[in-house]
């Protein structure tokens, strides 16, 4: 009976990143259908992130680390109080939401190259992305459940999480290390090869 208890408390990470993805995969294609027209905001996305920014090594990584990390930071921080749960839950979604719109944009906007170019845009990086999301998402909700359970501030379980949350946060450092310095080696070739722009 405590093992079923158990189970039905379990964290849907999975399940919530791929609602989010799916809605993110469907809501393209529904506006593809209504009105989608040559400027919209995927070719302005593509052609803003491809077309001859200036950043280099160090200016990419601090934008990368203030965009990302920031939101990790806040996502840690609200893991401490009630609040948590509910980030965590809409940091999956939205977080399936992107991925999925980056995927579908992509191949409604460009066909099949797109469809690479999309994937050029996700990975590597989001192989680590996506296991410390949905690890560390877990975590913050089991703490702040823990909080909003007991009424408190801080749960007598705050170092172990705040330990766990430091593990996951190594894999995190690691995608934007490969977000920053391999995969605009990638999205390059892969842009020489196909020719869009």
């Amino acid at each position: 009976m405590s093992m079923i208890a158990k189970q039905k408390r379990k964290f849907p990470a999975l399940i919530l990143f791929l609602l989010g993805f799916l809605a993110g995969n469907l809501i393209p294609n529904l506006i593809w259908k209504m009105k989608w027209q040559q400027k919209t905001w995927a070719s302005i996305y593509f052609l803003s992130t491809f077309a001859g920014k200036d950043i280099s090594g160090k200016e990419y990584l601090l934008e990368i680390l203030k965009y990302r990390g920031c939101y990790y930071l806040l996502n840690l921080i609200c893991g401490f109080s009630v609040f948590g749960a509910p980030l965590a839950v809409l940091t999956l979604l939205l977080s399936g939401l992107y991925t999925g719109m980056i995927m579908s944009a992509s191949i409604l906007e460009f066909g099949f190259a797109g469809g690479v170019i999309g994937m050029g845009l996700l990975l590597p990086q989001y192989l680590f992305y996506i296991p410390v999301w949905l690890y560390s998402m877990e975590q913050e909700w089991k703490m702040s459940v823990e909080i909003w359970r007991n009424r408190g501030i801080f749960s007598q379980k705050a170092g172990a999480y705040a330990g766990r949350m430091c593990i996951a946060a190594i894999g995190y450092l690691l995608g934007i290390l490969v977000e920053c310095f391999i995969n605009p080696w990638i999205i390059s070739r892969i842009l020489n090869y196909i020719k869009i722009f």
